[in-house]
């Protein structure tokens, strides 16, 4: 099995600490027995996160399309990840809340989608797929194609100017999404509650499948609990991680981090590396923080 990990590491200083600290000895066993191979990603401030990246590799696709991936279609339509999102302005900037923040449910998020229909309608060639209650998908045959965005995943908990779509359509459909959610009804009954309103919503992973199997498990157990900035869930989950899928044989295993995602795989050892890796042990923290 080719395992891949993504959010395995970050570059804020406690999530560092965090896994510096902690005991994944399956981790360091699979590294001991694992070659280093492929490498993809180039640095944080990429629109895309790394181990989209190494996917749209192992699928023979010249670009990431996560949206595409996520609703398992064809190469008919193109696809974007439609999430709905709290902008919090402050003193520095406009945040884009954790989606955990906003505490929204299935059936707020299927009114919610409801009323967005009317920018993205169906009359006009568009399909809606509500993955899960913040995360969306819509499709269309042509209207997508040529748009870029960052991945929702980047964005996360961050400031929003440095992410900003370079589009003018996806600025566009944002601002008119952003005039229908302000003072809706929906978002007032929201602000009785106490809960974040829905102000905007950020459109991005945009693109097409080919339909190449990846040929890789994708756990993705460390990725809420890391964009929601709770890093005592996250390292949880890692330790479950390692008790689990990381307990099993692997024939290769990818690790991916904020900058780069790594593959180590098996390959043939002379004896004398048989030898050295007997009375070596890897350095798993520093395996981390090179990602």
């Amino acid at each position: 099995m080719h395992l891949m990990i993504p959010h395995a590491s970050a570059l804020d200083e406690a999530a560092r600490h965090a896994f510096g600290t902690l005991p994944l000895p399956n981790l360091a066993a699979q590294l001991n027995r694992l070659t280093p191979a492929e490498t993809w990603g180039s640095d944080e401030l990429s629109p895309q996160p790394p181990h989209h990246v190494a996917l749209a590799a192992l699928r023979q696709q010249a670009e990431p399309s996560a949206a595409a991936w996520a609703v398992e279609a064809g190469p008919e339509l193109a696809w974007a990840l439609m999430s709905p999102v709290h902008l919090a302005v402050g003193t520095d900037g406009v945040d884009v809340l954790p989606p955990a923040a906003l505490r929204l449910s299935e059936s707020d998020a299927a009114r919610f989608a409801a009323l967005l229909h009317e920018l993205w309608a169906a009359s006009e060639g568009w399909h809606w797929r509500l993955l899960d209650a913040t995360h969306w998908a819509i499709g269309h045959p042509t209207a997508l194609d040529g748009i870029h965005a960052a991945s929702i995943e980047r964005v996360v908990g961050r400031p929003i100017e440095p992410w900003l779509p370079p589009s003018r359509v996806l600025r566009r459909w944002q601002n008119e999404a952003q005039m229908l959610l302000h003072e809706h009804a929906l978002n007032a009954e929201r602000e009785a509650r106490g809960e974040h309103v829905i102000n905007s919503v950020w459109i991005g992973d945009i693109g097409r499948c080919n339909g190449r199997p990846a040929g890789v498990t994708v756990d993705a157990r460390l990725t809420e609990p890391l964009l929601n900035g709770d890093l005592a869930a996250w390292a949880e989950a890692w330790q479950r991680l390692d008790a689990g899928p990381l307990a099993q044989p692997l024939t290769s295993l990818t690790l991916c981090g904020e900058r780069f995602a790594r593959r180590f795989t098996t390959q043939p050892l002379s004896f004398v590396d048989k030898l050295k890796r007997r009375w070596q042990t890897p350095d798993v923290s520093a395996v981390l923080e090179a990602l």
